[in-house]
Formats: C-alpha cells, sequence, structure tokens
C-alpha cells in the first residue's frame, strides 16, 4: 500500500472517532446536572413558552389593527394629544429648570400648542372609540362643557408669553390647569398635567 492507502485509512479512523465522540456527547450530556431535565425537554418548554407568549401578543394587538377607518381617527386624535404632551415637556422642562430657557424652542412649542388646541374640537367632534383611546363616553353626552374646556384651553396657549423665563413661568400654569381640568373630567387616566 502507497501513500493513497495510508490516508484512506486515516480517514476512516477519524470518522469513526468522530461518530463515537457525537455518540457519546449526546448519550450523556455534562451540561446537565444530576436529577435535572434533560436538555431537549427543556429546549421544548421554552420554545413552547415562547410560542404562546408570540400568540398572546398577537391576539391581543389583532382587534385594534383590523379596525377601519374609526381606528384611523382615534389614531390621528392620539397623536394630537402625544404633540401637546412633547410640547408641554418642552416648557415644563424650561420652567422647572430641568433645561435652560431656550426662546425659539419655547416659541416653536408655544405654536405647537396653539395649533394643536385649536383643533381638539375637531378631532373629537365625531364619537369614536377605541381600545387604545383614553376618551370618556361622556365627551359626547356633555359636548358644550367640553367644547368650552377645549376653548380655554387655546386662550391659554395663546396667553402663554415665551419672551422670558420669568414670563413662561407665569403663564403656563393656566395652560397646565386646563389641562388638567379637562382630563380630570374626561380622561379615563388622568395624569398630573400630561397632555394626552
Amino acid at each position: 500500500m502507497g501513500r493513497s492507502g495510508n490516508r484512506g485509512r486515516q480517514a476512516a479512523d477519524y470518522r469513526s472517532s468522530t461518530a463515537y465522540v457525537l455518540i457519546l456527547f449526546l448519550s450523556s450530556d455534562s451540561a446537565d446536572p444530576p436529577g435535572a431535565l434533560p436538555m431537549s425537554i427543556r429546549l421544548f418548554k421554552t420554545i413552547a413558552f415562547m410560542a404562546i407568549l408570540a400568540a398572546l401578543a398577537i391576539g391581543t394587538t389583532a382587534p385594534v389593527t383590523a379596525r377601519d377607518g374609526d381606528s384611523n381617527h382615534v389614531t390621528r386624535r392620539m397623536a394630537l394629544m402625544t404633540s401637546q404632551k412633547a410640547a408641554m415637556d418642552v416648557l415644563t422642562g424650561m420652567m422647572a429648570g430641568r433645561s435652560s430657557f431656550d426662546r425659539d424652542r419655547a416659541r416653536a412649542a408655544r405654536r405647537q400648542l396653539i395649533r394643536s388646541t385649536g383643533t381638539i374640537r375637531k378631532h373629537f367632534k365625531k364619537a369614536r372609540m377605541d381600545p387604545r383611546s383614553h376618551a370618556r363616553p361622556s365627551i359626547w353626552h356633555a359636548w358644550k362643557d367640553f367644547k368650552a374646556r377645549a376653548d380655554t384651553a387655546e386662550a391659554a396657549a395663546r396667553n402663554l408669553s415665551t419672551r422670558s423665563l420669568p414670563a413662561l413661568r407665569r403663564t403656563l400654569p393656566s395652560l397646565m390647569q386646563s389641562c388638567l381640568s379637562c382630563h380630570e373630567t374626561y380622561r379615563n387616566t388622568p395624569n398630573s398635567f400630561t397632555t394626552h
């Protein structure tokens, strides 16, 4: 036998020793402590648990995304309130000293609040409910009161002074109070002075 015959025998020895190591590894899993479940059962349980979690997550969001135009309207309404919250966060951060007073940013936030408070009535005019919404049905039962509160919020946004930090500190509390007053009455989960 020449060199090629020697290589064939080495390859056969290598394959048989590799197979023996694999069989040995599969038959005695050294990662499992004595008395523990085999790794395959633990893996199966983990995969089953993850599949159940995924099914629950999909099941809870399906009714919300499967809606028609009402859901889009509620989504726009929620976006309006989220933009108001972002503008209020800018101003309250300046007022509280968490961020430095920046006249341009304060003016931009004021403009955003004037625009958004002016459209509150439009976004809530039709009674549309959604599981994601925090709006109470009493909005549409007491529409005149809700409309008056929206007008008060818009007036407070227009009266907001962003010329200086003392002026902001003097005028922002009335806007915060008008938002809080409306949320205490017409929002299911009212927050301190969050505007959504």
